[in-house]
This record gives structure tokens, C-alpha cells and sequence, in this order.
């Protein structure tokens, strides 16, 4: 489950989010002033995360070497795909 809390309450209750985390698989969103600055999650997920990111870049470092693309320009090229996909243009 995702949960939010404050900066001052998860200071407060490190031991027992800690403990959500790692038992009920929970992903906690730490915030300062209202704004989110920190989440904490499984450790799992972590390790997903990671591999998922270092897969992209391995896909986008072959691209970039069978397109014949610099790796600076490919990431350009990768930045302004994912701004028009968050933006909900067609890139």
C-alpha cells in the first residue's frame, strides 16, 4: 500500500515504517512542507528498479551505436521522447 507521511513524523516513527516496508511491502512518500522529497520502498523494488534502468541503457547504448549516434545525443533524443510523451504529443 502507499502511504504518505510527513518528514517529522517518519523521524519520529523511523523503526515502524521501516517495518511496514519490509513486512506489508508498503511504499512510504516522505514529505517536507507538504512536497514529496523522499520515498521509501522495499528493497525488492529497489533492485527491479535498478535493473530496469540499467536495462534502458544498455538497449539505449546499442541503438546509439547501431544508429551511429553519439551517446550524448542519443539521451537528447531520449529526454525529448519522454517530454512529449509526458506531455501527450506523439514524439
Amino acid at each position: 500500500m502507499e502511504k504518505t507521511v510527513a518528514a517529522f513524523e517518519a523521524r519520529r516513527n523511523l523503526g515502524k515504517i521501516l517495518h511496514d516496508v519490509e513486512v506489508n511491502d508498503d511504499t512510504i512518500i516522505v514529505e517536507r512542507h507538504g512536497e514529496p522529497v523522499a520515498v521509501v520502498v522495499p528493497v525488492h523494488m529497489y533492485k527491479q528498479f535498478m535493473r530496469s534502468r540499467e536495462s534502458f541503457f544498455d538497449k539505449l547504448r546499442a541503438v546509439s551505436e547501431r544508429a551511429n549516434v553519439p551517446e550524448d545525443e542519443a539521451c537528447e533524443l531520449v529526454d525529448e521522447a519522454i517530454k512529449a510523451v509526458r506531455s501527450g504529443r506523439d514524439a
